[in-house]
């Protein structure tokens, strides 16, 4: 019996001590309640889930905007255009000889030396010795007046009055007649200039034997024609 006795109150003693054991357990577990729980769930994890990217089904295609490129506008410079100075108009004034103008270099018009195989854009005193279709034969010479006259007569060893005539080039030239262009003949009987359409020109009533050797003129060339032409009286 004090067997039996020892084995009952050992088994009281186990028992009360797992009884302690378990209420110690669950006060444990009450006393956690305001603790945070992680509740873990088979087969998940707690990492943020990856980043998703969206995936263009194969074959077809997204159209992107270019990107935009700003070309500025192409910057012009207004220049003047050239400027073109046209040939001066000669024209006469009614007297029988025009001025010495620049260039002369002392006779009377333009001068007396071209220096060219053509007759340039001036005011040009010689001899028409023919006329063709429109075509002068131009024989230049040199028309000298006042104190020019003077130097040019003492230079070639004679004497000058109101003018003097230097004829020492025997070049000519082929002149054409401007459309339009205009004749001032001497009259014969006023010795006035009259003024005729160059077609009208050798007029008969002249006091000029036209054309010929004497038949001294002044032409007024422009852009390369003769644009007037003025019989010169010489007594």
């Amino acid at each position: 019996m004090i067997g039996q006795a020892y084995s009952m109150e050992a088994e009281v003693k186990r028992s009360m001590f797992l009884l302690g054991v378990v209420m110690a357990v669950l006060l444990a577990a009450c006393g956690d309640d305001d603790a945070a729980t992680t509740t873990t769930v088979p087969g998940t994890t707690s990492e943020p889930p990856p980043a998703t990217s969206t995936t263009t089904p194969e074959g077809s295609t997204t159209s992107e905007a270019p990107p935009t490129t700003t070309i500025p506008p192409a910057t012009t410079t207004s220049e003047p255009p050239p400027t073109t100075t046209p040939p001066p108009l000669f024209t006469t004034d009614g007297d029988f000889f025009p001025d010495v103008l620049p260039g002369s270099e002392g006779p009377n018009g333009s001068g007396c030396i071209t220096g060219e195989t053509i007759l340039g854009d001036g005011v040009w005193f010689g001899y028409v010795e023919g006329i063709s279709g429109g075509t002068l034969t131009f024989d230049l010479a040199c028309f000298f007046t006042g104190a020019a006259a003077v130097t040019a007569a003492t230079e070639d060893g004679y004497e000058a009055f109101d003018y003097y005539i230097r004829n020492k080039n025997p070049k000519t030239y082929s002149v054409d007649l401007a459309p339009g262009a205009m004749a001032y003949y001497v009259n014969g009987s006023t010795i006035e200039l009259v003024a005729v359409g160059a077609g009208a020109w050798p007029n008969a009533a002249s006091f000029l034997a036209c054309p010929g050797e004497w038949c001294s003129v002044w032409l007024y060339v422009n852009q390369g024609k003769v644009t007037e032409l003025v019989e010169q009286y010489v007594p």
